[in-house]
């Protein structure tokens, strides 16, 4: 959501109200930093699992992921690439 700025100039006793330029400010706060991986997990017998994740940081995208993982072992992060964000 934006607010609407207006600039009012003043001439020989007339004011006159000018549009342009407008300025969009922002109302609310800038949304926090996003990050997308796509990652492979691995069990220590060999298995994969294939998974993307998002968070505010590697780690946390890291856990997103891994909560789509089968919960009858324990998955580890093999490898991850950065899909989207910095």
């Amino acid at each position: 959501m934006h607010a609407l700025v207006t600039r009012v100039t003043r001439i020989d006793d007339v004011t006159l109200r000018v549009a342009p330029p407008l300025h969009l400010l922002p109302t609310e706060p800038a949304p926090e930093k996003q990050l997308i991986v796509a990652v492979t997990f691995r069990t220590d017998v060999g298995r994969r699992w294939h998974a993307v994740g998002g968070g505010a940081t590697i780690a946390a995208a890291i856990e997103c992921a891994r909560e789509s993982c089968p919960d009858d072992a324990v998955w580890e992060a093999e490898t991850w690439n950065d899909l989207y964000g910095d």
